[in-house]
Parts: structure tokens; sequence; C-alpha cells
């Protein structure tokens, strides 16, 4: 493409395009309750050290705070694929 027409193509976008029209409130939600899942699995994993007289197990804490983050991704994927279908088709 010469420069020329370079300065006169502008891709096109569609009137009903679902990036233009997507309402924020599913992702608002949906990454607010991720971040509470997250948050929650490590305080329930220190809670349960701490009500044992444990000593803190923070490798135990990682892995299972990062089970629960990914797990949670692929839910939230999962659910925005029902919700919100046409966000992702070609």
């Amino acid at each position: 493409m010469s420069p020329d027409h370079a300065e006169l193509y502008h891709p096109k976008r569609s009137d009903r395009s679902p990036i233009a029209h997507d309402d924020a409130s599913l992702h608002v939600v949906l990454w607010a309750i991720w971040a509470l899942v997250v948050v929650g699995t490590a305080l329930w994993n220190w809670y349960a050290d701490y009500a044992a007289s444990r000593p803190l197990n923070l490798m135990g804490m990682a892995v299972y705070t990062l089970l629960a983050g990914i797990v949670g991704l692929l839910v939230i994927t999962l659910l925005e694929q029902w919700f919100n279908p046409r966000r992702f088709v070609d």
C-alpha cells in the first residue's frame, strides 16, 4: 500500500459492533467477584493456620490462591461467553 493510499484507509466498523456497545457493568461485577474470591481464599488459608496455632504456610497459601485465581479466570471467561456471546465472534 502506498503512502498516498494509507492516509485514505479507514477500517470499517459496524454500527452493531459489540465492542462499541458493550456494557461494562458485567465486567465490573465479574472482576469484583473474582477479586473477592482470590482475597477470600488467602484469608481462609491464613485463618485456618491461625485457628490451629500453626505457623503461616506461605507456600500453601500462594498455591491455593493462585489456583483459585486461575479457576476464577476460566469461570469469568465462560460466564462472559454465556452472557455476551457476540463479543467472542470474529
